[in-house]
């Protein structure tokens, strides 16, 4: 995995609990190898999305404060895993739950909300 996308799981696991347990349960799977780096972001958006309700205000706003910074980055492999992992699997996930994507939408930056939005017309 490269280095940005290492700064950017470390960043964001260090945000909750339940997104550590998604990183250790990913690094367990697909042990002795790392994983795919879009299964290790498409694992983190799930549990974003599933752990959004119970989060703080406060949380949600710097998770999705680093997913807009990551996805302004630049840096076209965080940027792809961010939007195809990350991005897409909240989007899916919002899609199981009834008001979920009404609740998270808000909280994307521009960048973020185009991709989502384009994947959502995409499916």
């Amino acid at each position: 995995m490269q280095v940005s996308c290492q700064e950017f799981v470390s960043q964001i696991v260090r945000l909750s609990e339940g997104m550590k347990t998604s990183l250790h349960e990913t690094l367990e799977y697909f042990a002795p190898n790392e994983p795919p780096v879009t299964a290790l972001f498409e694992a983190l958006g799930d549990r974003i999305a599933e752990d959004f309700d119970s989060a703080s205000l406060d949380v949600n706003q710097q998770v999705f404060h680093l997913i807009e910074e990551a996805m302004g980055s630049g840096d076209s492999h965080l940027v792809t895993a961010v939007a195809t992992g990350l991005i897409e699997a909240i989007v899916t996930r919002t899609a199981r739950s009834e008001g979920l994507w009404l609740r998270i939408f808000p909280m994307l930056g521009e960048r973020s909300l185009h991709h989502a939005k384009a994947w959502m017309a995409s499916n």
